[in-house]
């Protein structure tokens, strides 16, 4: 059994590989917090295999915009700067989780990501955006959508002939699956790991079956959804992640 040292020693590599040196004062807050945060939240969760560290970030990324937790997230978009991830990257995972936050959400997140670039000396580089015709972005979104979801795609809320969903579903497609899923600089399967973490966060529960399995169709690991979810444990609370957990187990076996 790995020993508290043991997890003090990893949780102090993994947090000085995201940069997160003589940047915080939580020693400070209350009594043994800084020991605690290293051992548990570094230690045992940021070090656990399986699932790579900047797949790690793209969730904690997720999550915390989810949560709204912006001064966390502002720390966290630094760290990710730290281990490489592309400014663009970074954006993109705030879009992404708009479809299920909302606009104002993704809208806090990149005014405190422009915030974080700019003190890091970031450029943030310009990307050409498809620019697709309403027939043709339907019928992408209609086609990323069968690839994520397979044979769940038109069941439930997404049924075509559903007397009240279906009046807002369409939109959905088009520029859920259609402009978003579509969107350069973040790929599908990185799609698939803040959409976990993201309905992890927010506790929607059908939604963490669902896109688990989409994750999975994209490329995610069975265990690495598992690692997304238990990712978002420390920062959006362990119930949510252990619900997260058996939704998931219970949705693919």
């Amino acid at each position: 059994m790995t020993t508290r040292e043991e997890l003090r020693k990893k949780g102090t590599a993994i947090r000085e590989k995201l940069g997160f040196v003589g940047t915080s004062n939580i020693g400070t807050l209350a009594p043994g917090i800084e020991q605690l945060t290293e051992e548990m939240v570094f230690g045992s969760v940021w070090a656990r295999p399986h699932l790579a560290l900047e797949d790690r970030m793209l969730a904690v990324l997720a999550a915390l915009m989810s949560q709204q937790r912006l001064p966390q997230l502002k720390r966290y978009i630094s760290g990710a700067i730290n281990i490489g991830v592309p400014a663009r990257t970074i954006q993109e995972v705030f879009v992404h989780c708009a479809l299920y936050n909302g606009f104002p959400a993704m809208l806090n997140a990149l005014i405190v990501a422009k915030e974080a670039f700019e003190a890091a000396g970031v450029t943030v580089p310009d990307t050409e955006m498809p620019n697709l015709d309403a027939e043709a972005l339907m019928a992408l979104g209609v086609e990323t959508m069968n690839k994520l979801h397979g044979d769940r795609a038109q069941k439930g809320y997404a049924a075509p002939d559903h007397p009240v969903t279906s009046q807002l579903y369409p939109t959905a497609i088009a520029y859920g699956y259609g402009d978003i899923w579509g969107r350069p600089d973040l790929d599908h399967r990185q799609r698939g790991i803040c959409a976990v973490a993201s309905f992890t966060a927010i506790d929607f529960l059908p939604q963490v079956a669902k896109f688990g399995q989409a994750a999975m169709n994209a490329g995610v690991t069975k265990q690495q959804v598992i690692e997304t979810i238990i990712q978002t444990g420390p920062y959006t609370g362990f119930p949510r992640a252990l619900n997260a957990l058996v939704a998931f187990s219970e949705a693919v076996g």
